[in-house]
């Protein structure tokens, strides 16, 4: 099967993360200096394994304030909230439109930290392709929709400092 993920958009994913810990950790940069992040494990995904894990999507690593996750969707989404997380996300294949903001409509609040619903009303409408790569920080309503073709994207969660 042919990778189409670019070492530099897997390189971005771990930047931003490390970018947003940082960030969420630090009460104010300029008058603190920055401590590093606690290091865990090295984790290695070859490129077989990531194929794979797109193909059914699913989680890469699951650490303490984050996750690193490959997503596969060929069909519009349910309209999501994470209270606790902001979503980066980098598209590898396909396109798609995706609403940020607004009121959700229909929402369905069967696990308050992250409601679900039908549709946006208001917000504003991204376009997304191969390449591009979206922050959406935690209780923005965000809703992917008009998918084109086998969307594929990274998905990092970074859990935000409390």
């Amino acid at each position: 099967m042919h990778n189409p993920i670019p070492r530099t958009g897997i390189m971005l994913l771990v930047l931003l993360a490390s970018a947003m810990t940082i960030a969420q950790t630090s009460p104010s940069s300029a008058a603190m200096p920055i401590a590093p992040p606690a290091l865990g494990p090295v984790r290695y995904f070859s490129k077989d394994d990531v194929a794979a894990s797109f193909a059914k999507g699913g989680t890469l690593v699951s650490e303490g304030n984050y996750k690193v996750m490959t997503a596969h969707r060929t069909d519009s989404g349910n309209v999501e909230v994470h209270r606790d997380f902001t979503d980066i996300f980098y598209i590898v294949q396909g396109s798609t439109n995706i609403v940020t903001g607004g009121k959700v409509v229909g929402e369905k609040a069967a696990n308050p930290a992250e409601p679900r619903g039908d549709s946006i009303e208001g917000g504003e409408t991204h376009r997304l392709s191969t390449g591009d790569a979206i922050v959406i920080p935690a209780g923005v309503p965000h809703w992917m929709k008009d998918v084109e073709g086998t969307l594929l994207y990274f998905v990092v969660k970074v859990k935000n400092a409390e």
